[in-house]
């Protein structure tokens, strides 16, 4: 009770302690500002909020992925990982940087975990795009796409591109 009193005579003191002039400005400011907002979704810039998900073509497990210094998880041999959501990522170009997963052999051992990284050309972007997909190839060679949903642009790929690397050989 008390806080609406306070917030009633706060809005009342200073909505009300502005000219007329000045209200009906805001005010018209804050309704055109909605109009923009739902009715004209083509004149707001393209969005810069995105997705990652990775998918493995290769049969090493990938303990943790980055595309800009974002995370995206991990992804295991010849799979997909899961979609980590709400990712901020710009730019022209991508620096993927990943680590593969230890052997329970590697890990006795103490060996340092394997990383790589590489940077590519960014793929273009269309509004709709909020999918930024990850594809890790054979001899460290990784894909990027964008697309609307969950369906990549390399979904054509087959899991397993080492296989059919071995049945077009001679």
């Amino acid at each position: 009770m008390l806080v609406r009193w306070i917030w009633n005579w706060l809005f009342n003191q200073i909505w009300y302690g502005l000219p007329k002039g000045a209200r009906w400005g805001l005010g018209v400011l804050f309704a055109g500002y909605f109009v923009w907002l739902f009715f004209m979704p083509s004149l707001h810039p393209i969005p810069t909020d995105t997705s990652i998900e990775g998918r493995s073509h290769i049969d090493r497990y990938i303990n943790h992925f980055w595309v800009n210094g974002r995370g995206g998880g991990n992804v295991g041999p010849y799979g997909g990982g899961g979609v980590v959501c709400c990712q901020r990522i710009s730019g022209d170009t991508a620096e993927v940087e990943w680590i593969y997963g230890r052997t329970v052999e590697e890990f006795e051992r103490g060996d340092e975990p394997e990383r790589h990284r590489v940077t590519l050309p960014m793929p273009e972007r269309t509004r709709e795009d909020r999918y930024l997909h990850v594809h890790f190839l054979p001899n460290h060679e990784v894909k990027l796409g964008w697309s609307p949903d969950l369906i990549s642009p390399y979904a054509h790929l087959p899991r397993r591109l080492d296989q059919v690397e071995e049945e077009a050989a001679p």
